[in-house]
Formats: structure tokens, sequence, C-alpha cells
């Protein structure tokens, strides 16, 4: 069904560009994807196996699982589009387009699928840790794995019917268009119906609204989780006058003030990264008919497009960072395994350790020595019975 209902903005004619040089937006997403997938890959594999391998789980660990396994999934399907904008010789015709064709509705549906659930998951996640802070001993009695579990499988569900948009409007414009060019959106919707067509608009302004409104969430639980972790710091500044003698934390506390730090830190990373997709967007939305009431370059967005793209991805990608620098566990986990795959390592670090213990033996001796020079000697006295020494 050709749709001619579609109507297009009246924006000045731009003039022609050289086709045959690559533009700046080219050469950020060839060079920093390379880097983003090494890193998301090797990252993210470490984050799950860290966490399948601990003894001890809790509610935690199926979301810090679920984000890690997401995580991966969205920076890996990003590939295929990574693959087309380096090798285009290869997708040009034949049989290689006609399969990546067929696979475009199912990879971006299930990207989009996976950036929901990770999305949506960091705002359980938060909300869980707020709530483990100010309630703590309500809190201890209702977690359980199976509980978070339930929750995380009603994110999937959600996050499925959401992007489903996605998979149905693309193999039906491609069920009566069999020359539909690849990811060309306009002649995907040049063959919906006029209902598939009305889902499709306002899935596309969904899509602005929500990556709105997980900004707004994440933030604002983000802002809560300081709050209240610099209250409880200065309550227990208060409880114990003297800044050294804080209790012993016991393992229980420092696994919630590892997750607290953790959820605060991939907040913040989310609050910064996801600031220029979201632009973005914005700015297609308004661009494209049928709002048409904000103009910019084709080559500028397309620039701004490609450093979106590349920010949305750090954002799927830099957990381990986060990990190492907020989860203790998880970075002695990891000092364990490099001792134990890399022994040159582990001898330099034993003996860096010797030589520092050496070096701190060394300095407690000297100052002895010095302390003992300027203490005057004492003589013995000698006491007898019922006479004072003279």
């Amino acid at each position: 069904m050709n749709n001619d209902s579609i109507t297009s903005c009246n924006w000045p004619v731009e003039p022609a560009t050289n086709d045959t040089l690559p533009g700046p937006d080219y050469y950020v997403k060839a060079v920093l994807f390379p880097i983003i997938l090494a890193v998301n890959t090797v990252g993210n594999v470490l984050i799950l196996v860290v966490l399948g391998t601990d003894r001890s789980k809790t509610s935690v660990h199926v979301y810090r699982i679920s984000v890690a396994w997401f995580d991966l999934s969205v920076v890996w399907l990003e590939l295929f589009n990574y693959l087309q904008l380096v090798l285009p010789d290869q997708f040009s015709g034949g049989t290689n387009l006609r399969n990546s064709i067929n696979f475009y509705g199912a990879q971006t549906f299930w990207q989009n699928t996976s950036m929901q659930v990770s999305n949506w998951t960091l705002i359980v996640f938060g909300l869980e840790r707020l709530y483990a802070t100010i309630r703590p001993l309500q809190f201890r009695t209702a977690r359980s794995i199976r509980r978070a579990i339930y929750l995380e499988l009603v994110v999937v569900v959600l996050a499925v019917l959401y992007s489903l948009e996605y998979l149905i409007s693309w193999y039906y414009a491609l069920q009566h268009s069999p020359d539909l060019e690849l990811q060309d959106l306009a002649a995907e919707a040049q063959y919906l119906t006029p209902g598939l067509l009305r889902w499709y608009n306002v899935q596309n302004e969904a899509d602005v609204a929500i990556q709105i409104g997980n900004w707004i969430a994440i933030f604002t639980i983000d802002c809560c989780l300081l709050i209240v972790l610099h209250r409880h710091l200065k309550t227990r500044k208060t409880l114990f006058h003297a800044p050294g003698r804080a209790p012993a934390a016991s393992r229980g506390s420092q696994g919630s003030g590892s997750a607290l730090r953790l959820v605060i830190a991939c907040s913040a990373l989310y609050v910064f990264t996801m600031a220029l997709p979201i632009t973005c967007n914005i700015l297609i939305i308004a661009k494209e008919p049928p709002h048409c009431s904000y103009y910019i370059t084709t080559k500028t967005l397309d620039l701004l497009s490609g450093l979106g793209t590349m920010s949305l991805l750090v954002n799927y990608s830099a957990g381990i960072f986060l990990y190492c620098l907020t989860w203790k566990r998880f970075r002695e986990r990891i000092k364990s395994w490099v001792r134990l795959w890399f022994p040159t390592v582990a001898r330099r670090e034993r003996r860096s350790s010797s030589e520092m213990t050496v070096m701190e033996n060394i300095s407690r001796s000297s100052v002895m020595d010095g302390t003992m020079d300027t203490v005057p000697p004492v003589l013995p006295a000698i006491v007898t019975s019922g006479q004072s020494p003279k």
C-alpha cells in the first residue's frame, strides 16, 4: 500500500555534496566504535563472570547481571550498522543486501528492547537502593532474589511491548515493497497502512518522550540518593565524635554501601552520556514532518547524530570502570585473576610490596633511634627496705 498522505517540509535546498568523500560523522563512528566494542565486551564479560561466581547472591546480583547482559546486546547489535558504514560495497547488492534488509527489523527491535531493559532496570535498582537506605529494617525483611527476578521479567515484557512497533512496521513494509532500501525510514512509512502509520509517528515521538522521562527519573533518583547518603554520613559523624573511631562495618553493610555507590555512579554516567542523544532526537523530530518546526543542515545533524550514538554506546560500555571504582570486592577478584593469569605481574607486585615493607621498617627504626637519642638516660635507683633512694 503506497501512502500518499505523508507531507514534506519546505526547507531550503541544501547544496550538493561530494558523496564519495566521507564526512566527519564517518570518522567519529569508524574510529570510536571498535574501542567501545572492545571495552564493552571485556568489561561486561568480567562483570558477568564475577557476579556469576559470587557465592553470596542477593537481589542486587539479579539487577547487575541483567544490566551487563543487555549492555552487551546493545553494543554488539550496533556492529551491524558499523559494518555497513565501513564496508558499503559488501552491502550494495546481492545476497548480503537481501540478508541485511531481512535482519534489520529484528536488529532494531532487539537493540531498542535491550536499551529500555537496561534503562528501566537502572531505575528499579535505584528505587530499591533508595528504599533500602531510608528503611533498612523493612527492606531486609522484604528482600528476596525471587522478587527481583519477577520485577526483571516485568521490565523485559514491558520493553518488548514498547519496541514491538519496530518489528511489525518494518516487516509489513518489507512485505509490500520487496525493493525497500535498507534503513530508509521514509520509504518504510510510505508502505504502511493508516493505522500503522499513526503507530509509526506515535512511536517516534514516544522514543523522545521515554528518553526524557528516563533521564528525569534517573537524575531525580540520583539526587535523592546523594541527599540521603549525605545525611547518613552526617549523622554518623555526629554519633561518633572521634572521626577515626568509627565501628568496623560488617560484610553486609559493605555490600550495601558498594551497591549504593554503584547505582549513584551508573545514574551519573547515564545523565551525562544521554544528554547529547536526547538532544539529537529532539532535533530530528523537530525537523521532520509533521512538525517542521526547526531547521538544521543535514551535515550538522549527521555529525551530532554520530557523536550522540557514540555517547549512547559509552553509557552501556563503561560499567567496568564504575565497578572498579565503587566495589572493593570486585577489584580484589580482578587482582586475583591477574595474579593467576600473569605470574610476572604477581612477582613484581610481591617484590614491590616487600620493598615497601622494608622501607617502612627502616623509616620506623630511624624514627625510634632519633627518639631514643633525645631522651635523657635514667640511672637505676637502689632501693632497700625502709630506705629512700639517695
